[in-house]
């Protein structure tokens, strides 16, 4: 379930844009927000190296990789949002599909990144996700995930506030959930976690072995 909100920010992209630069004022704006997977990820990784940007939407997070040098692949399920990425980033190659079941090939990639996105997903489909990029990442590859985590005690009003207008009752079990030990038990290994704006923000890195 969600407030009849969410689905007009996704319609209107001035309302999805204005939520996004509100939100991100305690990591450090918009922009630091987009880059936080590739801020903690270029150092392990050689300048030309393949990344995917799973669930990239219209490629607002896959931006930074692609200024930086790297070939991007950006897998969504939405056309519209492929469309969309194309015009913006006509570089990065695009397929459309499931996170859960992704049509790419097995030990593909460096890194792989998932952007604000894991959290829309229900539980049995996150395992799944999380599966796919631990099979879709080349041995000795990265995975980075900035996603919601359970907020202190400044940031968690707002954040109660955010998850009932925009979000659905996936968000709400994710913060539920323990991300690092279930990526621990999925196989992954080197598994970090860095939380961020007043808590309200996870940042995990993850190796596959």
């Amino acid at each position: 379930m969600s407030s009849f909100l969410r689905p007009l920010a996704y319609r209107h992209r001035w309302i999805y844009d204005s939520v996004t630069t509100v939100s991100s004022l305690s990591v450090g704006g918009v922009k630091r927000l987009r880059g936080l997977g590739l801020e903690a990820l270029q150092h392990r990784l050689e300048p030309d190296a393949l990344i995917l940007d799973l669930c990239c939407g219209s490629g607002e997070a896959a931006a930074p990789w692609i200024a930086a040098g790297f070939r991007v692949v950006g897998l969504d399920i939405s056309p519209r949002a492929l469309d969309l990425a194309a015009q913006r980033h006509p570089t990065m190659q695009r397929v459309e599909g499931l996170a859960e079941n992704p049509p790419l090939l097995e030990s593909s990639f460096a890194a792989i990144q998932l952007s604000v996105a894991l959290h829309e997903f229900p539980r049995p489909d996150r395992e799944q996700v999380l599966k796919s990029c631990l099979r879709l990442l080349q041995p000795g590859g990265w995975l980075v995930l900035v996603d919601l985590h359970p907020a202190g005690p400044l940031m968690r009003l707002p954040q109660q506030l955010f998850c009932a207008l925009f979000e659905t009752d996936t968000a709400t079990a994710m913060l539920e959930d323990n991300l690092p030990s279930q990526l621990q038990e999925l196989g992954f290994a080197t598994v970090t976690q860095e939380l961020l704006a007043g808590r309200a923000l996870q940042r995990i890195t993850a190796q596959r072995a």
